[in-house]
């Protein structure tokens, strides 16, 4: 089986922490998907105008090869063991990943067409392997679905700030970022780190802290490497 990659992914995220770990968690999240050289031509493209979803399928890039027939759920606290093929880990025998993605708009510039998306989990520089449109019809079951994960989902955490990261965050994506700290990001599993943590997004480099009520924002600043 050979296959390569026919887009890229340019986001917000220039590294794993902080990604939401399923797609539609945070709606206001943005992405592109780049389709250069064959894969940029319109004809690739003809009647993507009638459609609102996507499913992208990808590589998991900065993963390492798993072995093993287990994973810690983080949605199980990272403390249990689950077969890895009934969950959604990215930490798979063949390093593939499947998010279904709101088609904002499109382009096509210089031979590279661009696929504007909202509600990803991607990380910058994703490979893209294919992508299907999302059809309720086809995807969405007409009997009750089930996984032992229903329930287990913890309600966001409140997210507080730190007057001066408040005013050095852009007001623009203020929300967007509290959305995706209130997710939890911080690791689980084995001795729960204390913090800071520091994720990076949009260029600065965003400190958080854990709380007696949840999470505070403590520091954002340009920089966007992690500390």
């Amino acid at each position: 089986m050979d296959l390569r990659p026919i887009g890229i992914v340019r986001c917000e995220f220039p590294e794993k922490f902080g990604v939401p770990k399923q797609p539609g968690l945070v709606a206001g999240l943005r992405a592109t998907l780049e389709f250069a050289g064959e894969y940029g031509h319109e004809t690739y493209w003809r009647g993507i105008e009638h459609c609102s979803h996507l499913w992208v399928i990808f590589a998991f890039h900065l993963n390492r090869p798993h072995s093993g027939g287990t994973v810690r759920p983080p949605v199980l606290g990272g403390q249990e063991r689950m077969g890895v093929f009934a969950t959604r880990s990215p930490h798979r025998p063949n390093p593939l990943g499947l998010s279904v993605v709101k088609i904002e708009g499109w382009s096509r510039h210089d031979g590279v067409f661009k696929l504007e998306v909202s509600g990803h989990d991607f990380v910058e520089g994703t490979p893209v392997l294919d992508v299907k449109p999302y059809v309720a019809a086809y995807d969405l079951p007409s009997e009750e679905t089930r996984h032992w994960s229903a329930g287990a989902t913890a309600a966001p955490l409140p997210v507080s700030w730190e007057s001066a990261a408040w005013d050095a965050c852009p007001a623009e994506w203020r929300e967007t970022l509290a959305q995706i700290i209130s997710l939890d990001p911080r690791p689980r599993g084995g001795a729960r780190p204390q913090g800071p943590f520091g994720m990076a997004f949009r260029g600065y480099n965003v400190r958080f802290v854990e709380d007696l009520a949840g999470l505070r924002v403590t520091s954002v600043a340009s920089g966007g490497s992690r500390y």
